[in-house]
């Protein structure tokens, strides 16, 4: 059953980390991205219809640009904002895309590397919080699919309704303008098109938020560790330097698994960034001035769809970084004070690696915060 990944958690039937991403797959196999998954004797057919969605999604920009340079001046001042909308979004979604599914490895190897700090969880509280954070993360596909849906469809029907195509991606074959059956015919190609580019940027953008919500809850598990060091009066103190060693082992997993996802990140977040802000701004002069009621509902759908892009990843890590603040100072108010030499080695050698946050930057450049995307979006709207 498909909805198998959103069901509670029972003592006997718990899901792993790398089930939260599985959604996220099934998306990324839709749009061809995952050949590891397909038996070897479609593999072949899936190649090809992995090239035919690169190119759906690749002529997507360039079929826009078409149409502003034959048809620019039959454009209404409605028509030309809603167009320009996927006119500077759609090289973006297309680049990102591509960033993506170049990096398409980089979830195969986070998989396992989930699996390996999933061992550490042996409580049935750990595995619990595990299984919800699973839940969590196929949720926010599931809202990431309907919301990217909503705006496509949305746009798609006003637009034929109004006797028009959507976006006027310039088709060679098909004249719009020919009748009922053309625009119908144009329409719907058009709207292929428009789902493919769409669905590349809604790749990218619940990627990075799923695995950070992944990422807290293993930084939330690892803080729970560190508060019950030294504890239990049953436990030696040997026994209690295993443990604290046990938690400077998953701080290292934690940061492997950080370092491994953080290129695919700062580069899709860096393209996001430029573009965001200039959308954004397009789109609010287009509801202020130029649509009408149907239109409006297609553009609000389309700014909720731009606040998702940035706006939840930019705010999970900001919690990361406070979840960073919180491991550093349950640490150090552990019960260390009367402990053997060796652990406080060991807990000293801890502490100075977990007071460095882990944060995340956009192309190397700036951090990846609230502040950040607040900046962005009213800097390039002034």
């Amino acid at each position: 059953m498909f909805f198998r990944y959103l069901r509670e958690p029972t003592a006997t039937d718990l899901m792993p980390s790398r089930d939260g991403f599985k959604y996220l797959e099934y998306g990324m196999m839709a749009l061809g991205w995952v050949p590891q998954a397909i038996d070897k004797k479609y593999l072949c057919i899936y190649k090809m219809w992995t090239m035919f969605v690169i190119c759906l999604a690749g002529y997507l920009p360039v079929g826009l640009c078409i149409t502003y340079v034959k048809e620019f001046s039959t454009f209404t001042p409605g028509e030309l904002f809603t167009s320009l909308q996927a006119g500077f979004n759609a090289p973006a979604a297309f680049t990102r895309g591509v960033i993506s599914f170049l990096n398409v490895w980089r979830l195969m190897e986070l998989k396992k590397l989930l699996d390996e700090i999933d061992k550490r969880c042996v409580t049935e509280e750990e595995r619990i919080l595990v299984h919800r954070a699973v839940i969590r993360g196929n949720k926010i596909y599931l809202l990431y699919q309907f919301t990217y849906s909503i705006f496509v469809t949305l746009t798609y029907l006003t637009s034929v309704c109004r006797g028009l195509t959507p976006w006027r991606v310039y088709n060679h074959f098909i004249d719009w303008r020919d009748g009922p059956w053309s625009l119908l015919s144009a329409s719907f190609i058009e709207y292929i098109i428009m789902s493919s580019g769409v669905y590349y940027n809604q790749m990218t953008d619940v990627y990075p938020l799923i695995f950070g919500f992944a990422l807290r809850s293993h930084l939330q598990l690892l803080c729970t560790r560190i508060e019950s060091l030294r504890t239990d009066p049953s436990m030696s103190e040997e026994q209690n330097y295993v443990a604290l060693r046990g938690c400077i082992g998953d701080h290292k997993l934690i940061l492997k698994i950080c370092d491994l996802m953080r290129p695919c990140i700062s580069q899709t977040t860096f393209v996001q960034f430029l573009f965001v802000g200039l959308l954004f701004g397009l789109t609010m002069i287009n509801l202020m001035f130029f649509v009408d009621l149907w239109m409006g509902l297609a553009s609000i759908a389309y700014i909720i769809a731009l606040f998702f892009q940035t706006f939840p990843f930019c705010f999970t890590c900001n919690l990361i970084e406070s979840d960073c603040e919180k491991l550093a100072l349950a640490l150090f108010q552990s019960k260390w004070v009367d402990a053997p030499r060796p652990y406080k080695s060991a807990l000293i050698y801890f502490l100075q690696n977990v007071q460095q946050s882990i944060r995340f930057t956009a192309g190397s450049i700036f951090p990846i915060s609230l502040d950040t995307n607040i900046k962005v979006r009213l800097k390039i709207c002034h």
